[in-house]
């Protein structure tokens, strides 16, 4: 099922349809690509949205081309760590309801 998502990159908002299950990494590659634009924007070595945003491309592109370690383990580090912590909380909030609704039906809970 898709689904819509909002994110801003560079003070301009895009509206994206994606499938439900790759709303998370659709929000982490805006990110990256809105740092990577930012930077390069700061530097004050190009100037326009259009020649920011291919230099930032070829950046990301040749940062995954090249297996760029620093890169990866900011990827994982700055961006999957909140998504890990959301999915954590949904884990325990269903097991606790599991719990809840075992406890009150008077039914043995199987946990697995």
């Amino acid at each position: 099922m898709n689904e819509t998502v909002s994110i801003e990159i560079m003070g301009e908002q895009f509206t994206i349809k994606c499938p439900s299950d790759q709303k998370a990494n659709l929000i982490k590659a805006a990110k990256m690509v809105h740092e990577a634009m930012k930077k390069i924007s700061d530097q004050g070595t190009a100037f326009g949205v259009n020649r920011i945003a291919v230099m930032a491309a070829l950046n990301i592109a040749n940062d995954a081309i090249t297996g760029n370690a620093e890169m990866a383990s900011k990827i994982r580090t700055e961006y999957d760590s909140e998504l890990d912590l959301d999915q954590i909380q949904n884990k325990i909030d269903n097991l606790s309801h599991d719990v809840e609704n075992s406890l009150n039906s008077g039914i043995d809970l199987k946990l697995q």
